[in-house]
């Protein structure tokens, strides 16, 4: 009887060991049903950075060192006057030929989604209740779709970002796990990842604390993050994905400058364009919504929460799900950024370009400065009174235009007397 005592305490004292383990995930655990009131999920705000085109010019800063020194050289001699080398050595220079077609109907869109669990620290402890300090989200699938008929699409990963650690994405779909390094913290406690109970047990648990996974299609973004022991999913996600829009074609305007004299600070020499795609606005809704849904596993912690450690934990799991229309875009967040001038009355049409075959083109630009500085040489060209009535007239009869382009309003060729009478023309958005 003496010689089955030892082995039979040995084996006592190794099972004890292994169920206060802390590599364990619970005590026990049980499904108990569904529950869609639990966790909830928002879309805490959404912004969108448009394409833009490539500098069209180079400058003096562009160039190497060789060529910044006979640059510097030539300018020097074209323009002997402090003022003028100063201006030139600041010019933009633009390259010869056509200009590539730019696309402005590519986006980065950024959104932010919130998670939230159901907190009701009235109800601790009582019987059949559904909340306690240890419960957590373990695992969850969202997704986000568009409808069908609206003519945008997204088309790739950027960035996913949590709390717990960032992913940079380059294709379509990914599926990778984060380990931590160093001190984490929670709601309820700080620790460090490789902290130990004194056992020198192996925590081999912590080399994966959370998974995620994605993947994309042309209407729809879905994700899944899944948490390991500690880790609670809510919290804020932010997700960078590339959208692209149908488009249409329209034309941009580039001045080209040169330094001018002292009583003509803006000297126009010509005018370059540029062909770009914007998005189609007209079958786009305003706002554009989207459909969230959520799937989720709740683990509600029964009993064993007054601990940090799970293995000593009675588990209930709750699965349930949400999904709700949500606005994602206004149309100001994604109407293209073009201006051009006029008025801003009902039914007047801005300054267009004539060219010399005839064709007529309206006046954009990409950017709001440029259409201010080629308004600004534009009231230049007002001569104001002149020596004689005779050459006042001839004067204010005069078309205005750039080298083979003439300035046109209102269907007919814009003149200085016209332009006279223009007391309100000022750069307004083309959309």
């Amino acid at each position: 009887m003496r010689t089955l005592t030892l082995p039979f305490v040995g084996l006592l004292l190794l099972t004890f060991i292994t169920s206060c383990t802390s590599v364990k995930r619970f005590k026990s655990a049980e499904y108990k049903g569904e529950d869609n009131t639990l966790v909830d999920m928002e879309l805490f705000g959404a912004s969108l950075a448009q394409s833009g085109p490539d500098q069209p010019g180079r400058n003096l800063w562009d160039l190497s060192a060789s060529a910044q020194t006979r640059l510097i050289q030539i300018l020097n001699e074209r323009y002997p006057e402090n003022g003028q080398f100063t201006g030139a050595l600041n010019q933009e220079y633009m390259l010869d030929g056509p200009g590539s077609i730019v696309d402005l109907t590519d986006n980065k869109l950024r959104m932010v989604f919130t998670i939230s669990r159901k907190k009701d620290y009235s109800v601790i402890g009582e019987g059949g209740s559904r909340f306690s300090p240890a419960d957590r989200i373990e695992s969850l699938k969202f997704s986000l779709e568009i409808p069908e008929e609206y003519n945008l699409s997204f088309t790739g990963w950027n960035r996913y970002l949590t709390e717990y650690g960032e992913i940079e994405i380059a294709d379509m779909s990914f599926s990778r796990s984060l380990e931590l390094s160093g001190d984490f913290s929670s709601e309820y406690a700080d620790a460090g990842v490789k902290s130990t109970s004194g056992r020198r047990e192996n925590q081999s648990v912590r080399t994966r604390y959370l998974k995620l996974n994605g993947s994309i299609s042309a209407k729809q973004i879905r994700m899944e993050a899944e948490g390991t022991r500690e880790i609670d999913l809510a919290g804020n996600v932010l997700a960078d994905v590339s959208l692209t829009f149908e488009g249409f074609p329209e034309r941009l305007t580039l001045p080209v400058y040169a330094p001018g004299g002292a009583g003509s600070p803006l000297n126009l020499t010509g005018l370059n364009f540029v062909d770009v795609y914007v998005p189609r606005l007209k079958d786009l809704p305003d706002p554009l919504m989207a459909t969230l849904t959520m799937e989720y596993i709740y683990r509600h912690v029964e009993s064993g929460w007054k601990s940090f450690q799970e293995w000593d934990d009675r588990v209930a799991y709750y699965s349930g799900s949400v999904s709700k229309q949500i606005e994602l875009l206004k149309k100001e967040d994604y109407l293209p950024q073009l201006y051009c001038l006029g008025i801003e009355s009902e039914g007047e049409e801005g300054i267009k370009i004539r060219s010399s075959s005839g064709v007529v083109y309206p006046l954009q630009f990409i950017a709001y400065q440029e259409a201010g500085r080629f308004l600004a040489w534009l009231l230049d060209q007002d001569p104001g009174p002149g020596p004689g009535e005779q050459d006042q007239a001839q004067v204010q009869t005069e078309q205005i235009g750039v080298g083979p382009y003439t300035l046109m309003w209102n269907g007919e060729a814009l003149t200085s007397q016209m332009l006279s009478s223009l007391v309100r023309l000022k750069v307004i958005p083309v959309f």
